[in-house]
């Protein structure tokens, strides 16, 4: 509740919790964003397959209310389910339910928690790099006679959605946490929780679609212009609406929550700071 502090534990007598969130929690999470693969929100800019409600919107809100590690078994579980259930949406199978399940869940869980944002700096630069110097230009790209010379600078470019989000998250852990303060303050109305959603969901959205996009391009040897198109169209395509979608559930969820005073997990977005 507003203006208290304190660890909120999932306790109780009986209550099994993992990772810090009780098990059946989990198990909701994971349930919705498996029965949620079969709902289509966005295609596959190269077709092939679409991106699911239980990926744009269920994954980031387990990150969310659950918290990164949590979070991540949650959505993890919900791939796997979704991959039998739903394949158009987890086209690479195993590969996809930790792609596109579990990590979603664990990079808005990152970035909406300040101990650990910091840590999304050293992985997001090592897939920016790795998407610069290594695709399809020495031998440990498998592709490297299939996907062509790459032009430049456009190719380099392409990505520039996720240099915004890198910027963004340095920019908030600079300013001192910003974007956690509009969401956590009880004195934010819900325009400001909303932006401050908004802001999270954006570093968090840029930074997963860096391996995902990558990964993507690697395994299904995606011509350079292919891949570079794709890159340029992955503003409109996917950051965006991917951003805004999530960021309008996870503000009402986090408001429900926090009126409903039901437990949460400590030091996440549902929690509010003192007064």
């Amino acid at each position: 509740m507003a203006g208290q502090t304190g660890a909120r534990e999932f306790r109780g007598r009986g209550m099994a919790t993992i990772l810090g969130a009780p098990i059946s929690w989990v198990a909701l999470f994971g349930a919705l964003v498996g029965a949620l693969s079969i709902v289509p929100m966005l295609f596959y800019l190269t077709g092939g397959g679409f991106v699911s409600a239980g990926m744009i919107i269920f994954a980031p809100l387990a990150g969310i209310i659950l918290g990164p590690w949590a979070g991540y078994v949650a959505a993890l579980i919900g791939g796997l389910i979704g991959m039998f259930l739903s394949p158009g949406s987890y086209p690479l199978g195993l590969i996809d339910a930790n792609l596109s399940g579990g990590l979603i869940a664990l990079f808005w869980g990152l970035a909406a928690d300040r101990r650990y944002a910091k840590y999304l700096i050293p992985f997001s630069v090592f897939w920016i790099v790795f998407v610069q110097i290594v695709p399809y230009r020495t031998s440990l790209w498998i592709a490297s006679d299939k996907f062509g010379i790459v032009s430049q600078p456009a190719y380099t470019v392409s990505w520039l959605w996720a240099y915004a989000g890198l910027a963004l998250l340095l920019v908030n852990l600079a300013a001192g946490g910003f974007l956690w303060r509009w969401v956590r303050s009880p004195a934010s109305d819900r325009r400001r929780i909303f932006l401050g959603v908004l802001g999270v969901s954006f570093i968090a959205s840029t930074m997963w679609m860096v391996p995902w996009i990558g990964v993507y391009n690697w395994l299904l040897t995606f011509p350079a212009d292919v891949a570079t198109g794709v890159n340029y169209g992955a503003w409109v395509g996917y950051a965006l609406p991917i951003s805004v979608a999530s960021s309008m559930v996870i503000t009402l969820c986090i408001i429900a929550l926090r009126r409903s005073g039901l437990q949460r997990m400590e030091h996440t977005l549902v929690e509010e700071d003192a007064a």
